[in-house]
């Protein structure tokens, strides 16, 4: 049928390969010019970790995301025994929040915007636990930490607590609810001094959302106050509805179905969570990947640059309070 449209196949087979080079230009075009304006934009990493002691830490994390267009970077502290501190009580912890502190202060000398926050890990609370401290020691230990913390975002010197929140994996019931204990206090303690909390909670569904809901509206905190971080799309919709602030994590894949939900991808926060740990690299992201993946998906035509400039700056602005500032 169609062949009668040319005088014999060498004359189709001519017309087909100038069609698909016109395509492979008009692609490669297109990709370039989306590269291009790709560098008017700038990104944003609304939950990460350093370790200055053994990774790469802080500094060398700010100079490698800003050579990808970075501006900010929410950074949240790790627990003692990852900076080598062996001391499993207080004053460890205390040793531990005043290095991440210090870490903070070397992401901002490096020119980029930062939110700090330090807290009481969930799994700090196994960990304690399964070395042989009586679990009413390791409830009265989160509680100091997290009064200690308290005081410091009430004085200016960080702008958050986190993480704190619920075990995402199967413990005992005494455990969960020294977690849950520990997370309740840090909730009123960002009530009374206006501090941000970000949550490391359950991925169990719509459920996840409306227990902390719960908990959130008899404390009398401001949803938008709450993140919950590391959230599959589907919970951090839930989530986004209630007002709450939820950071997504940075894989292809996840980011893909995330953008596809216009709801989500107009009000979410991509994270990295990236540990900064020399045995698992780039576990779960490294920044300067999520903006790759950014990138990419925007090539793809999956995302525009509109929504980009939301995700990684507006947001960041109104959820952390900061200035864009390059």
């Amino acid at each position: 049928m169609f062949g009668a449209f040319w005088r014999d196949e060498r004359s189709r087979d001519r017309c087909f390969n100038r069609m698909k080079n016109r395509v492979r230009a008009d692609h490669r075009i297109y990709g370039v010019q989306i590269l291009d304006k790709s560098k008017s934009l700038h990104f944003a990493d609304a939950h990460a970790h350093s370790n200055p002691v053994n990774g790469l830490g802080a500094s060398e994390i700010a100079k490698r995301f800003k050579r990808k267009g970075g501006w900010f970077v929410a950074l949240v502290g790790l627990s003692p025994w990852h900076y080598s501190i062996d001391e499993k009580n207080y004053n460890g912890y205390i040793k531990a929040i005043q290095l991440h502190i210090k870490e903070c202060r070397a992401v901002a000398a490096e020119g980029l915007q930062v939110a700090c926050f330090a807290g009481f890990h969930p799994a700090d609370v196994d960990k304690l636990i399964s070395a042989g401290k009586p679990p009413e020691e390791v409830l009265r230990l989160g509680l100091q930490v997290i009064e200690y913390v308290g005081k410091l975002c009430r004085d200016g010197v960080i702008d958050g607590i986190g993480e704190v929140g619920r075990q995402h994996y199967r413990t005992s019931p005494d455990r969960f609810a020294i977690a849950m204990s520990i997370m309740m206090r840090a909730l009123e303690l960002a009530r009374d001094n206006d501090c941000l909390v970000h949550l490391h909670l359950e991925n169990a569904g719509t459920v996840t959302v409306l227990t902390i809901d719960e908990i959130v509206k008899r404390v009398g905190l401001n949803r938008s106050k709450v993140f919950l971080h590391h959230v599959k799309p589907r919970i951090g919709l839930e989530a986004i509805k209630r007002g709450y602030q939820v950071t997504i994590p940075g894989h292809k894949e996840t980011l893909r179905y995330a953008f596809g939900i216009k709801e989500l991808a107009e009000n979410m926060l991509i994270e990295s969570d990236y540990i900064d740990d020399p045995r698992r690299p780039c576990v779960s992201s490294c920044p300067w990947d999520i903006v790759d993946r950014e990138l990419e998906l925007m090539v793809e035509g999956i995302v525009d640059e509109n929504t980009l400039y939301k995700v990684n700056v507006d947001n960041i602005v109104k959820a952390y309070g900061v200035e864009h500032r390059i």
